[in-house]
């Protein structure tokens, strides 16, 4: 691909909690590649799109409205792109760099309206970690801020159980890179954020030839020199100097009968992006899981409870 005809835009996508911030300071630390923190540009242009649907089917939202006032569907996505892009594009020259990389967490949970405004126009790069790693470090951010982001809170509100609810959402994200990729495969690349820690540069190496651009020696120190540009990001990623692998296999401390519940939601996605298959355990009896529960308060209250 000859650097006239690549496109000059790249979007990270992943589950929230997934290393797409890890991976855009990787790549801003390129000398060629500009990527800010979170703008909201393209989950905001995919809302200004979404319409809703009389009892006959019609679409009541934006491009029906524009249309009957006489302007197509494709003008409105051509200029709704072209506001989104200017932006990207200002960035990106104020940083004295030739092309730009947005990563928006949410963006995944609005992945066909972004696709359908985006096209063959950019770069795709998915980013995929475990489900239960996820979901747990998905409930400590949440607690953290005090708030749930709203395309989570919608799973939150139909799944009490936020471990849960950030499973199911990690399964339908997911499923909906896997679709991107099977409809762009010429514009899409998905690796798993495990690998990328395990090795850095191997899979950076990769991910910079997808999109055309060459590795240099220095990435990794660049990346890690600085806060450079702050703003909506993953705070813990600040917190780090290098690349680490030590958020792996925290879903472990999860309870058991919880994973058990949540094995068979995952362990198709696991087995096609590689990950190892979940054992389940043999389902403990209701006055077991109660005994085991009065056995917990009382090792913290510091008593001893009869078998």
């Amino acid at each position: 691909m000859s650097k006239e005809s690549r496109p000059c835009g790249t979007l990270v996508l992943g589950h929230p909690r997934s290393g797409t911030t890890l991976l855009r300071r990787l790549l801003n630390a390129h000398s060629s590649l500009a990527a800010p923190p979170e703008t909201h540009l393209f989950s905001a242009c995919a809302r200004f799109l979404e319409s809703d649907k009389t009892a006959e089917g019609v679409d009541m939202g934006v491009l029906a409205g524009l249309h009957f006032a006489g302007f197509e569907d494709a003008e409105v996505r051509a200029r709704l792109r072209t506001f989104a892009f200017s932006f990207l594009e200002e960035f990106a020259a104020r940083q004295g760099k030739p092309r730009w990389v947005e990563k928006t967490a949410v963006d995944v949970f609005h992945l066909r309206d972004i696709e359908t405004l985006c096209e063959n126009r950019v770069f795709y790069l998915g980013i995929i970690r475990h489900p239960l790693d996820v979901a747990v470090s998905c409930k400590e951010f949440c607690d953290a801020v005090g708030a749930y982001p709203a395309p989570m809170h919608a799973y939150v509100k139909r799944y009490p159980q936020p471990i849960e609810a950030f499973v199911r959402s990690w399964v339908d994200a997911s499923n909906a890179m896997i679709e991107l990729g099977s409809r762009r495969p010429s514009r899409c690349l998905i690796c798993r954020y495990e690998d990328l820690v395990e090795d850095p540069e191997g899979v950076l190496g990769e991910i910079l030839n997808f999109i055309g651009e060459e590795a240099e020696p220095d990435l990794f120190a660049t990346a890690f020199n600085g806060l450079e540009n702050l703003g909506f990001s993953d705070h813990k990623s600040y917190q780090a100097g290098k690349v680490h692998g030590r958020s792996i296999d925290r879903w472990r401390s999860l309870p058991r009968p919880q994973i058990d519940r949540l094995a068979p939601l995952i362990s198709p996605l696991l087995d096609q992006f590689g990950y190892d298959p979940i054992e389940s355990c043999a389902p403990l009896s209701v006055q077991q899981l109660r005994h085991r529960y009065a056995t917990s308060l009382a090792v913290h209250a510091g008593k001893k409870v009869d078998d």
